[in-house]
């Protein structure tokens, strides 16, 4: 079990670009690509990618979800 995506936790930060390309990718590849944790949560597994399974549209379509079912503090929001 991963982690929530709708606390105020960003592991990767919360740019539209990173989140894609995490759900895309997953979090073994996004490191690959250069990407480093900027932050921790207490269940630590490595998000799967779906890009195999999801196409971009549906990826982005996603993350309009997650985002419109936001809960954490406003002021870290960035979208």
């Amino acid at each position: 079990m991963c982690p929530p995506v709708i606390n105020d936790t960003w592991v990767y930060g919360s740019e539209d670009k990173t989140l894609f390309e995490l759900v895309k990718y997953g979090s073994v590849e996004l490191q690959k690509k250069g990407y480093t944790r900027i932050g921790r949560e207490n269940v630590v597994a490595p998000m799967p990618p779906f890009g195999s399974i999801l196409t971009d549209d549906e990826i982005w379509k996603v993350l309009a979800y997650v985002r419109s079912i936001y809960r954490g503090d406003p002021k870290l929001r960035n979208w």
